[in-house]
């Protein structure tokens, strides 16, 4: 298993996991930010996959109950095909997994998702590959709004005393020809 603090620091730290089709049962696997490399010998060859984060779902979190009646819960990373899936952590710690599901969440930049009925939902939501968040409030400072605009600001406002004033038997210089 993967340990979210050891994680940051070396990168390059392989973890055994269970793999049912590999010689041995056993495979090694490293998760990247931009990739997940897994090592394994298949028949006596041995190969190294390299799978790109996005073509995973999401952070996946599983609760199980125990046998001493608990809980059990454990991420990974799911992938549409089962043999990809990748375990994170398991523990019986609910208050450590919740971190842990926010931190892988958060840097593989994956959707985390909860385990319903067999199937995974999305628990944050998004729109396409990004992250909706709530909308950020806009400024309301009523100083600002109070005053006009940049461009009635450079006029100068007008005289009543010139516009009340009105010239009899003046000719108009408008030519309407």
């Amino acid at each position: 298993m993967f340990e979210t603090g050891s994680m940051a620091e070396t990168p390059l730290q392989f973890a055994v996991q269970r793999d049912r089709r590999a010689d041995g049962g056993q495979r090694q696997v490293r998760v990247g930010r931009r990739d997940i490399l897994i090592s394994r010998r298949l028949g006596g060859m041995s190969m190294l996959i390299s799978v790109p984060v996005r073509a995973y779902r999401g952070v996946a979190l599983d609760v199980e109950p125990s046998l001493d009646g608990g809980a059990s819960y454990r991420l990974s990373l799911a992938h549409n095909d089962p043999d990809l899936d990748i375990v994170l952590t398991e523990t019986a710690d609910g208050g450590a997994i919740s971190a842990d599901w926010k931190y892988w969440a958060s840097y593989l930049d994956l959707p985390r998702l909860a385990a319903r009925g067999g199937d995974f939902e999305t628990v944050d939501p998004r729109l396409g590959g990004v992250a909706l968040r709530e909308t950020i409030a806009r400024r309301k400072n009523t100083t600002v709004a109070l005053r006009r605009p940049r461009f009635c600001a450079r006029r100068k406002e007008g005289n009543e005393a010139l516009t009340a004033t009105v010239h009899r038997e003046e000719r108009e210089i408008v030519c309407y020809e």
